[in-house]
């Protein structure tokens, strides 16, 4: 652990030349395959994605958690991430504003100049009225599993004499 600590050593091995890969363990082989696979072009619009994903994610969570979802928290915010990722992925194709503005702002060391409520805004924008009634969809069904499940949890409760 010094040793990875050490300015020295980390200079010194920061400076290797070499093809930019590491080697890796058996079940990682398939994904450093892949990654091997991805032209330069895929590569910049999966770092785009992820930039724009750092921004919001985060923000979409502390709004989502706001909204007294309860124990169906998780799956719907779940559901939310599937939809903003399938959202963001579509972009990198159509090159919408929205998210080059935002991707922009991460490259350029700005998006800090985004607030919160800025990247709410951007968020219901980005999201389309379909994927907001999925999300409710989604927050139903689990609530009312849950009470399906609590329910038939009693039923097969023992009866008391």
């Amino acid at each position: 652990m010094r040793q990875l600590n050490d300015p020295v050593w980390l200079k010194q091995n920061a400076d290797i030349d070499c093809d930019g890969w590491v080697e890796a363990g058996d079940g990682l082989q398939p994904y450093v395959a892949a990654l091997k696979r991805l032209s330069v072009e895929d590569m910049r619009k999966i770092k785009a994605q992820a930039r724009v994903l750092s921004m919001l994610l985060p923000v979409l969570r502390n709004w989502m958690e706001s909204w007294g979802l309860g124990a169906s928290f998780e799956t719907v915010y779940i559901e939310a991430q599937r939809l903003l990722f399938y959202r963001i992925q579509k972009a990198l194709f159509a090159q919408e504003d929205w998210f080059e503005e935002l991707s922009l702002a991460y490259a350029q060391g700005t998006r800090a100049e985004y607030s919160p409520a800025q990247l709410r805004k951007r968020l219901t924008e980005i999201l389309t009225q379909e994927n907001w009634q999925a999300t409710a969809k989604v927050a139903a069904q689990n609530a009312e599993n849950r009470v399906l499940q609590h329910s038939q949890t009693q039923v097969e409760l023992p009866a008391e004499n």
